[in-house]
């Protein structure tokens, strides 16, 4: 358990379901963090770790400063009617009915909002950018003058199933070469055998090239000049990675409205993500409407 400076204001309590840690902390109206805490992710029960870990933060904060409402990140996509991540692929958060315990065991109003969405609203620093998350699975999200967008079905950000490579791998939803499987990191542990760690360079040079190729048609379709890229993929591949990633981003934004797009590194808290959503959830609470929630 730790702590950052009280926070001031009205209170919103941020949860991160991550295949490796949870994680979960008090946040305030003006962004700062309070107590905050995580574990490992257990390979069974994960719901009733995730409750646990929430009944010792909210008790951490104390009495007179409750939150007045809560936000959770993980694996997307989210069915906003169920209240359940459906990841593809990934099957430890698949169908549980997140969204209701965690509402019940904290009597706070919940949203749900994908790893790599709530990391493009914590990123976006209300302007227009294009994010792209390369955690536990490839993800991200679009805004656009400090709008999330949302798409048909609430689900607009998914760059994992961009195809990067017509005669690639097979991808776990069915098509092939998919931005997933080249920069996903459990599609590469599955080609390798090995910890994300001990990745061969070539398979990091390849990840880099896909990703680079992948955001240049992200900028090209969107029309954005700042296209950030982060999570556990960067932080492991590091150098070698990003420099692929822009070199092949460059060598494809020849459009001249694209001459000034870049592509930057922006590694952030794994519970910024889910802060941003839910101060945006209190925002829009303030405004009479709601953001995926109940």
């Amino acid at each position: 358990m730790s702590g950052g400076g009280a926070p001031t204001g009205p209170t919103l309590l941020a949860v991160d379901l991550g295949e490796r840690h949870l994680a979960a902390g008090i946040v305030s109206a003006d962004g700062s963090m309070g107590v905050r805490d995580r574990v490992v992710t257990p390979s069974k029960d994960p719901l009733d770790a995730l409750l646990r870990l929430l009944d010792r933060v909210l008790a951490a904060a104390g009495e007179g400063r409750m939150p007045i409402g809560c936000a959770v990140s993980g694996p997307g996509p989210v069915d906003p009617s169920s209240g359940e991540f459906r990841p593809v692929g990934l099957t430890r958060w698949h169908g549980l009915s997140v969204r209701r315990a965690v509402a019940e065991r904290t009597g706070l109003p919940t949203v749900l909002e994908s790893v790599g969405r709530a990391y493009a609203s914590a990123v976006s620093e209300g302007e227009s950018v294009v994010a792209v998350h390369l955690g536990d699975q490839v993800d991200g999200g679009v805004v656009i003058d400090g709008v999330l967008l949302d798409g048909a079905n609430g689900r607009a950000g998914m760059f994992g199933h961009l195809m990067v490579d017509p005669s690639g791998p097979l991808c776990v939803c069915g098509a092939v070469g998919c931005l997933e499987v080249f920069a996903g990191p459990h599609s590469i542990e599955a080609q390798t055998g090995r910890d994300l760690i001990s990745t061969p360079l070539a398979l990091i040079d390849r990840a880099g090239i896909m990703v680079g190729r992948a955001c240049a048609s992200l900028a090209a379709m969107v029309d954005v000049r700042r296209i950030v890229v982060g999570g556990l993929l960067v932080e492991v591949f590091r150098d070698r990675f990003i420099d692929h990633l822009r070199t092949e981003f460059e060598e494809r934004c020849r459009l001249s409205h694209l001459t000034d797009s870049s592509v930057r590194v922006v590694q952030q808290h794994v519970l910024a993500g889910p802060a941003a959503i839910a101060l945006q959830s209190l925002s829009s609470v303030t405004a009479g409407s709601t953001h995926r929630g109940e």
